[in-house]
């Protein structure tokens, strides 16, 4: 399956939180705020799209999400929070740059995977399995998974007792940040 995460623009984007929050870069260089949430959004439905294009292409299938669908899914309450207001608080807080990078890799994750999830169902798929990117990164939990097929309603189940119908879902945090997970279809 090909990754379904826009690696280019997420490269990208760090490099503008970087240049923000650099001590050498001149202050009418630096991106705004606002423009760091506008580049954020956009990375947040360019993985969306991906998630949806890849899929369809992996099935044979066409479905094209609202809308609405889209909204739905990126502006996601995780632990009582969508990512916008995450990202506001680490600008009122003070917050470093590496935390705004962490919130994009791991909503950029989160959305792209929930978009292939939903697209892999209403393009009639049944089954889905857990892939890891089986290199020394990848956490037990995670490597506990690889492998497993679950039907396309079903939740995976981590030895810790954790849960999530797809990575990036998980109600554990430590679960979500930084994984690299991805599901097959069929």
């Amino acid at each position: 399956m090909a990754s379904i995460l826009p690696f280019d623009e997420l490269n990208t984007f760090v490099e503008r939180v970087r240049s923000r929050f650099s001590d050498g870069v001149l202050p009418n260089v630096k991106p705004t705020e606002e423009d760091i949430i506008d580049e954020m959004l956009d990375l947040f439905l360019l993985a969306y799209a991906i998630g949806n294009t890849v899929t369809n292409d992996n099935l044979n299938g066409n479905w094209q999400p609202t809308l609405e669908d889209i909204d739905n899914v990126v502006n996601e309450r995780v632990a009582g929070e969508t990512w916008k207001e995450r990202a506001r608080n680490y600008f009122v807080n003070g917050g470093t740059g590496d935390d705004l990078i962490r919130i994009a890799e791991t909503e950029t994750h989160r959305i792209a995977n929930e978009s292939a999830l939903r697209t892999a169902r209403e393009d009639g798929a049944r089954f889905k399995t857990w892939l890891t990117m089986m290199d020394d990164k990848v956490r037990e939990t995670h490597d506990y998974l690889l492998g497993e097929t679950r039907s396309i309603d079903e939740d995976f189940y981590t030895f810790d007792g954790d849960h999530a119908p797809s990575p990036g879902k998980f109600e554990l945090a430590e679960n979500n940040v930084n994984c690299r997970c991805e599901l097959v279809f069929s």
